[in-house]
């Protein structure tokens, strides 16, 4: 199977258009454009079948539970939104959630969300319950769901491979190359999700990080292909194909 992989594609500030490429299934790891125009644009885009996890910027303007109920209700057969979902194309299992972080990563995750709260955007353009701001609480519950969820999914044992997709990188490794890293922010971007990793995962891929990562952790490889924001240099590959 070979599997084209996207993320932080950011159509709301510049526009991209996709090589031309024989791929069995297209991942989506967030931050594609803000609420459902992303979505949108992938079914107008891709034939093929393309799973789609929402990143941070999907709910900007929105409000956390709707906009996924949106972006559920405009699915069609061959471009689905994972969040907690299992998907199975041609025996490859795919796995997949926003993931969002708990803060506890760089072990500091007052400092964390202290930082987070005063330096994303997330906490000024998200809303929730109410429509009041969203806080860095809402976010763990939403990654203890996330965590839980993929706890129990991998320890089923799955006969065939299993590709995992978040948003939020699983493992503070996917920083290591960032130069704007190395504070207790990064636990904004990351999870110490790395026990997760083995056997069970052949392919992790996540996004929100704006720098592409290629590595494999504990057997299971890690990646990373974002375009980001117009001018930043992110070392994105617009043709990443991965043979699973």
């Amino acid at each position: 199977m070979r599997v084209y992989v996207l993320s932080d594609l950011h159509l709301e500030f510049t526009p991209f258009v996709p090589p031309t490429l024989d791929a069995d299934v297209v991942i989506l790891a967030g931050d594609i454009d803000v609420g459902t125009r992303g979505l949108l644009w992938a079914q107008r885009t891709f034939s093929c079948p393309v799973l789609y996890v929402a990143g941070n910027h999907e709910y900007y303007g929105g409000h956390l539970s709707r906009t996924l109920e949106k972006l559920r209700a405009l699915q069609i057969p061959h471009v689905q939104v994972l969040e907690r979902d299992e998907v199975v194309i041609e025996g490859v299992r795919f796995l997949g959630t926003t993931a969002w972080t708990d803060y506890t990563a760089t072990g500091n995750p007052m400092r964390a969300q202290r930082l987070a709260q005063a330096q994303m955007s997330d906490f000024r353009r998200i809303r929730t319950g109410e429509y009041r701001r969203v806080r860095p609480i809402d976010f763990l519950v939403h990654n203890f769901q996330a965590l839980t969820w993929l706890q129990q999914r991998l320890a089923h044992t799955y006969v065939g491979p299993t590709v995992v997709i978040t948003h939020h990188a699983p493992s503070l490794m996917s920083l290591t190359s960032n130069l704007e890293a190395g504070t207790d922010l990064d636990a904004a971007y990351a999870n110490g999700w790395d026990e997760l990793m083995g056997d069970a995962v052949q392919l992790w891929v996540h996004g929100h990080v704006h720098t592409a990562v290629d590595y494999v952790l504990l057997g299971t490889r890690v990646v990373c292909n974002p375009r980001g924001y117009p001018g930043e240099t992110t070392g994105f590959d617009p043709g990443l194909l991965i043979t699973i």
